[in-house]
């Protein structure tokens, strides 16, 4: 049965989201706070990095902000210490999709060594439920609809560190019985997303009037609305079921980067920028993704509830609001 998450169940709870000025954590914590529920966001900003509020649907003095560097274990227990909280949202990582293995080390250090320092915390100190945030990406590409139980063969530094994170968060689930719930996010769209995916590039590029050089388009992904992942992680919070468990968070429906390009661009009538061919394809490109959704119906009661093209028409709309 689909289920609504009790967000006022969490009023009065102390929440820490690690990475919350990300896509995903921005908009869970708009979400928390137009329910009047503050969060704590830990998040590593670096002395020159200026952030660009643009990407955020809240103002900075909204929320409780800690900028620590996830890979320092002495500080990340502190914070849990300190904080106290009842519920995390493990959301910080390196995202850097590259196959080169330039990235590996450092995916290491951040996701692996990150999580690690974040259990440990949740050992000493713990918690009603701890989310972490994983990806389709383990999957590598092979065999769709991804099962959670089918062999992963991750196929780059991210992924890799991605997949040693999860089976750490079982071990300490298992192990220390632990509340640890595993996430398999599929790819994501919407508001306040960064221009480094493929939508916001094709709008950014039809919103300046120029021209979007695409592969032929031919592959397939699924496209997911980033409130329905939003929806997922509060669930996951009040479902004692999920724990112990990964769980797939998509549509379960794929559509090609060719359709999904020319219905952005119909919204701007200007179909003949998009150059299909210009560029070549990925070394080893992956033609299909899309999940198996079973679990996420059955234990969290989840569904999505954002369809494509409305999806589509509000992500627009906000690219036109802020950067026409």
């Amino acid at each position: 049965m689909e289920k609504t998450p009790d967000i006022e169940h969490l009023k009065g709870k102390n929440i820490l989201i690690t990475g919350g000025l990300g896509f995903v954590g921005a908009n869970l914590t708009a979400k928390l706070l137009s329910h009047n529920i503050k969060p704590t966001i830990l998040e590593f900003i670096p002395e020159d990095l200026e952030i660009d509020t643009r990407y955020l649907p809240f103002n900075l003095d909204k929320i409780d902000l800690i900028n620590v560097n996830i890979v320092n274990q002495k500080k990340i227990i502190d914070t849990v210490k300190n904080v106290s909280p009842d519920y995390i949202v493990h959301l910080a990582a390196l995202t850097e999709l590259q196959k080169d293995f330039q990235t590996a080390f450092r995916s290491v250090e951040v996701n692996l060594k990150g999580t690690l320092n974040l259990l440990q915390g949740i050992k000493k100190f713990p918690v009603t439920s701890f989310v972490f945030m994983s990806t389709s990406d383990v999957y590598g590409g092979v065999n769709p609809p991804f099962h959670e139980n089918q062999v992963i063969i991750p196929s780059s530094p991210y992924s890799v560190s991605k997949a040693s994170a999860e089976l750490y968060c079982l071990m300490f689930n298992r192990v220390f019985d632990l509340p640890i719930t595993i996430l398999r996010s599929f790819n994501l769209f919407g508001s306040y997303q960064k221009t480094n995916r493929v939508i916001p590039y094709i709008i950014m590029k039809l919103l300046k009037g120029e021209n979007v050089e695409l592969t032929k388009g031919e592959q397939k992904r699924e496209f997911n609305h980033i409130k329905d992942l939003s929806d997922a992680i509060l669930l996951s919070f009040t479902t004692p079921e999920s724990q112990g468990k990964i769980i797939n968070i998509g549509s379960g429906h794929s559509i090609s980067i060719r359709k999904i390009a020319q219905k952005i661009a119909e919204q701007f009538d200007l179909k003949g920028n998009l150059k299909f061919g210009a560029i070549p394809y990925r070394a080893n490109e992956i033609w299909d993704m899309y999940c198996d959704n079973t679990l996420a119906k059955t234990i969290l009661g989840w569904e999505p509830k954002v369809n494509l093209k409305e999806g589509l028409t509000s992500t627009i709309k906000w690219y036109k609001d802020v950067f026409s």
